[in-house]
């Protein structure tokens, strides 16, 4: 698979970079790896080297990079060395998919302009191809997708990148790639989705799924999945990994709230995707899309091959119990 050079554990340490690893993603890999020093030499970029997440990865034994998706000459200083990348683009900034593309691409180029063994992208299905409807912040990432396609198989349809890119071209030269496309984040339910106040401790829990059932897993145990690839990863060259610790109906979701907070009522609202579409908030068609595109069927996860990959995965359950802190911060903070 590719035509790049392929490496075991048994090589010696390997220099990891991470982007994205001030954020929930990158930052859950980063920590994970940094429990092996003997294995990997992290590097984590990032545009704010002085933050307080970036220290903290640096005292344990991170090397922190400044490097922008944006500017390719400090993409290629950050990867210079380097033996694998794990990218993640993030579109929600300035909610632009042609620069979530254009960045992304970057960092691509970069990476084989360096010689990078083996490329873990954080990918998404193409939404506007299955249900017909704009998801940029999926659908972005379902372009870089398909350059890292191409890049390796120049025969590879890229018809809907093209659409973003028109002058995008490749040369089909071959790497070594493994796909991630990750579920609904629990880690939401204390951020974009948690529960609204409805009345004095009660609560909705407002997600579209109209009767079907979601598939969700914590972030942080994606650290866990990207070092039990990095152990064997020729097994997982040119594969697509659909990632899932479990799938839960929304009656099973207000259940758990309700269990685990039993000094407030929790309420599924019904909301139903149309209705999403017609909220306020920026960014609300794009996630009512999202939505429309889990109760498609399409949207196809593995809990089998997660769970393989990471045994402990936590069910909502156990990360509810783990994380009751935060989530009961996001409720004081709606009141």
């Amino acid at each position: 698979m590719g035509c790049g050079s392929s490496f075991d554990a048994s090589d010696g340490p390997r220099t990891v970079v991470i982007f994205g690893s001030t954020g929930l993603l990158g930052g859950a890999i980063a920590r994970r790896l940094l429990q092996e020093p003997f294995l990997y030499k992290v590097r984590c970029v990032t545009r704010r080297s002085s933050s307080e997440k970036a220290r903290q990865l640096a005292e344990h034994g991170a090397v922190i990079v400044n490097a922008d998706l944006g500017e390719t000459k400090s993409l290629e200083k950050a990867l210079e060395g380097a033996d694998i990348m794990f990218l993640t683009t993030h579109y929600w900034d300035e909610r632009n998919k042609e620069k979530e593309v254009i960045k992304g691409l970057n960092a691509i180029d970069a990476a084989i302009q360096c010689g990078v063994k083996h490329i873990i992208f954080n990918g998404s299905e193409n939404v506007k191809k299955i249900i017909g409807k704009e998801c940029n912040h999926l659908d972005s990432k379902s372009a870089i997708e398909e350059y890292i396609r191409e890049v390796d198989n120049p025969s590879v349809d890229v018809t809907g990148l093209n659409h973003v890119m028109p002058e995008v071209t490749t040369n089909g030269i071959g790497i070594n790639f493994t796909i991630l496309r990750l579920p609904f984040w629990l880690e939401n339910f204390y951020s974009v989705f948690k529960p609204h106040k409805l009345k004095h401790a009660v609560y909705a829990v407002a997600l579209p799924l109209e009767g079907c059932e979601l598939d969700m897993m914590s972030v942080e145990d994606v650290g866990e999945v990207i070092a039990s690839i990095l152990r064997r990863p020729r097994q997982y060259y040119g594969k697509t990994l659909n990632l899932s610790a479990e799938a839960l109906s929304m009656e099973n979701i207000v259940d758990t709230f309700n269990r685990h907070f039993d000094n407030r009522k929790f309420t599924d609202p019904k909301i139903r995707v149309k209705d999403m579409e017609k909220f306020q908030f920026p960014g609300a068609k794009d996630l009512a899309a999202m939505f429309e595109f889990y109760q498609s069927g399409e949207a196809v996860r593995d809990i089998k091959l997660t769970r393989k990959l990471n045994p402990h995965a936590m069910t909502f359950d156990r990360w509810l119990s783990e994380n009751r802190d935060k989530v009961e911060e996001a409720l004081r903070e709606a009141n």
